[in-house]
């Protein structure tokens, strides 16, 4: 990082300011397939490991369960807080942990026509308290918590037998360049359920939100395919092939990945190979000319007139007669 300050980068002590291309983000980012560009946050899939027995009605699984997983708006990703203290230990200041806390993931739904994620609530919270079914009978809500306990007729609360859980498990899958990470919450717990308001002068489409705790997570990493992650791209995907097709000029070349970085001894010769050939491309492609920079990119500074800015000087093709780098792809 230079300690110029913007006004000195000229070309020749000349009054211009010269651009040139963003060299350090496109190294960084744009090689070796894109290995450390940062991630979408729009692709995700969510996947729900529902409890049949626990539901009133199967049909929420077995005929709609991939649209449930479809319906989910926003996710937000596990998170953690680690409780430390610091102790003293011959007055020398000691930082200890000693319990982490696993924090609410937040789930926000579609609130679709059909009434398919309202189902979904309904059926989990039929099945964890009684509350719902007892209000469908008759007098279970009368004044008479006064009286004897005889008047008491119906169950409330947790009184539900319901011992297996609802979700067996909640999958959040994030996707890049066909490959995922997988968080699968291990006994999630709904904390909160929101419906939402309804509003005369609000024409944005409805939303529920839903807060829930787990007690421990579990990654994985794969590779994205037909049903890969669990119910992803089985139902209403557009299935037609693009008509866009990559180069590749080398097709025996492994493409960096993290999951095939997970089996170090079978990759590791690949690997090698794949640097070793990077670098000698890109050795027997310099152009033999003393120059620096870019060869196809003139240096001259001329005045910007038609669309330009007055008073920077932008780069310009070189003559026909240059020499011209071959671009290599790895």
């Amino acid at each position: 990082m230079a300690f110029t300050s913007n006004r000195n980068l000229t070309v020749d002590n000349s009054t211009q300011v010269t651009l040139r291309d963003w060299q350090h983000a496109a190294k960084m980012f744009n090689v070796d397939q894109f290995r450390l560009a940062p991630k979408q946050n729009f692709l995700f899939h969510v996947s729900f490991g529902i409890n049949v027995s626990a539901l009133k009605n199967a049909n929420i699984v077995q005929r709609y369960g991939n649209e449930i997983n479809m319906l989910v708006k926003a996710v937000s990703l596990p998170s953690f807080t680690v409780q430390t203290e610091i102790l003293n230990q011959y007055n020398r200041k000691k930082v200890v942990q000693y319990q982490h806390k696993p924090g609410e993931v937040d789930i926000k739904f579609h609130d679709d026509n059909m009434g398919l994620i309202n189902q979904l609530w309904q059926n989990y919270y039929s099945y964890y308290y009684a509350d719902s079914t007892s209000a469908k009978s008759g007098g279970a809500y009368s004044r008479n918590a006064t009286r004897s306990s005889n008047f008491i007729t119906t169950p409330y609360g947790l009184d539900n037998n319901s011992v297996a859980p609802f979700f067996n498990y909640i999958k959040v899958y994030q996707m890049a360049r066909h490959e995922y990470v997988c968080y699968q919450l291990i006994n999630p717990l709904i904390t909160s359920w929101n419906h939402n308001k309804l509003d005369y002068s609000d024409s944005k489409t409805r939303e529920f939100d839903m807060k829930l705790l787990y007690e421990a997570v579990n990654y994985s990493v794969g590779q994205v395919e037909a049903g890969t992650p669990e119910g992803f791209g089985v139902e209403h995907y557009d299935l037609m092939a693009s008509q866009l097709v990559g180069v590749n000029p080398d097709p025996t070349l492994i493409s960096p990945s993290f999951v095939q970085a997970l089996d170090i001894e079978t990759i590791a010769p690949g690997i090698l190979n794949n640097a070793i050939n990077t670098v000698n491309g890109y050795q027997n492609t310099k152009s033999p000319q003393t120059q620096t920079g870019n060869p196809n990119l003139s240096t001259t500074t001329t005045q910007q007139t038609t669309g330009g800015v007055n008073g920077v000087a932008f780069p310009t093709p070189a003559p026909t007669n240059a020499v011209v780098a071959k671009s290599v792809q790895v």
